[in-house]
């Protein structure tokens, strides 16, 4: 990967089929990306994990939140929560509930961020 500093101070990511701009008010701040990071990947883990015990579903959403610790000088992240939003069979609920919960250990961005931010999963079940 390559990035350049921009003149007016944007960090810019290039990538062949086109360039990121790492600043929050021209694009994604790199804490935002992180988040983003961690919700995507952990939404790769569980479609792998729901394919893995033949649960039929289509994954519709990836919904991501975070808060950041304004009280210390350095604003780290204190939570990452991750909505999945998918349609199944009332038969297969129970199971992709329980799989929900098999994400964090899989993901190897949730893993490898520090173990102090708290990441939540959570599934929410689109009527078909």
């Amino acid at each position: 990967m390559h990035l350049e500093m921009k003149e007016e101070g944007t960090i810019e990511l290039f990538h062949e089929s086109g360039n990121w701009k790492l600043r929050k008010e021209m694009g994604f701040s790199p804490v935002q990306m992180t988040a983003a990071a961690a919700a995507a990947c952990s939404g790769y883990v569980y479609a792998k994990i729901l394919r893995k015990k033949r649960v039929l579903y289509d994954i519709l959403e990836i919904e991501v939140d975070y808060t950041q610790n304004l009280t210390e000088r350095v604003h780290t992240i204190k939570t990452i929560d991750i909505r999945f939003k998918i349609k199944t069979t009332s038969e297969n609920r129970e199971q992709a509930e329980k799989a929900v919960h098999l994400v964090k250990q899989g993901c190897p961005v949730a893993m490898s961020l520090h173990p102090d931010i708290e990441i939540t999963e959570q599934v929410e079940f689109i009527e078909e």
